[in-house]
């Protein structure tokens, strides 16, 4: 067998779709951290090709016991609380499972010896409100968080920074700009759309269509695309490096909803409505990326076009409710 993979947050979004791609492309074996009554529903497909462990990032005892079994040549660090909203309900929760909980997993890999090379995955969010004269946004723009989910993570990146500074841990660390496909719950605005869009198609809901704010601009990759970087990052980035992650496909949150809303059986009946709830406390209006550092080192393109990544994400939350999941 290949190298022993260590993924946190494998029932997640991002995670789910690494561990295929690994099983896809390599004789890697796969193993896992979940917490206690995680949903599976994102890795029942692969349960007989992966392993998983009950641990919580808040635990360090748990991450040890799994360092001790597993032994990893690699871990993807993707395990993180990710929802922007509700972080300002919870900002304490947020430090605590993200940078507290990074903490946990370095010093779990400091008690077993593990010399593992880890994969950390942050966020644009962390450079905050950029102005155009900053824009596009590379390794270099500065940081100036203004969520407590984004301020999480700028202390999980210190963290990183810290750890291979004073112990010369092998960290590769990662920002990825907006990710979509399948499997992103509905708390994310594209996933959130298309789930409506199925409810409308299906009956269960009011042609109507409730939005936050449709102004932000953002760079749009595959899902499937950004894990297969995370992996081309872990097998070629340099240690302690930060690579931007993302693509061209530059559109506003509406570009979006109208490319979901012209791909329904339902398109013109649909109406669309800002609900207040749905606003955030404070907006990052433009997100566009350089990605010259990752794409030069990797050779890292896209494979993936938005309209058919857009496809497969209705064509998900169609499924689900024919299934009655949700």
């Amino acid at each position: 067998m290949g190298k022993k993979v260590l993924i946190t947050g494998i029932t997640g979004f991002a995670g789910s779709h690494l561990m295929d791609y690994i099983l896809a492309n390599t004789d890697y074996e796969v193993y896992g951290i979940k917490r206690v009554n995680s949903n599976l529903r994102n890795v029942n497909h692969a349960l007989g090709k992966i392993t998983l462990f009950d641990a919580d990032l808040t635990d360090e005892t748990s991450l040890i016991k799994v360092l001790q079994k597993v032994k990893p040549d690699q871990i993807y660090h993707l395990g993180a609380l990710s929802w922007v909203t509700p972080s300002w309900d919870m900002p304490a929760a947020y430090m605590q499972t993200n940078a507290i909980g990074t903490i946990n997993l370095f010093e779990a890999m400091r008690v077993t010896e593990c010399k593992a090379r880890v994969l950390t995955s942050a966020t644009p969010e962390e450079f905050g409100d950029v102005p155009p004269e900053m824009i596009p946004i590379t390794e270099e723009t500065r940081i100036k968080p203004i969520n407590p989910y984004a301020a999480s993570k700028v202390a999980q990146d210190m963290v990183c920074i810290t750890y291979h500074a004073s112990y010369g841990f092998d960290i590769v660390r990662t920002r990825a700009f907006n990710h979509e496909g399948s499997r992103r719950y509905i708390h994310g605005a594209i996933a959130s759309f298309a789930y409506q869009i199925a409810r409308i198609e299906k009956g269960l809901q009011e042609p109507v269509i409730k939005v936050g704010n449709l102004n932000a601009t953002r760079n749009f990759t595959d899902v499937r695309d950004t894990v297969r970087a995370y992996f081309m990052a872990m097998e070629k980035g340099i240690s302690g490096e930060l690579y931007l992650i993302g693509s061209d496909q530059i559109h506003t949150m509406k570009d979006v909803l109208d490319m979901l809303i012209s791909l329904s059986t339902r398109a013109k009946d649909i109406r669309v409505e800002v609900d207040p709830a749905r606003v955030r406390p404070t907006e990052l209006m433009t997100f566009i990326g350089d990605f010259t550092k990752f794409k030069k080192l990797t050779g890292w393109e896209l494979k993936y076009k938005l309209d058919e990544t857009l496809k497969d994400v209705l064509d998900y939350w169609r499924n689900f409710i024919n299934k009655d999941m949700y």
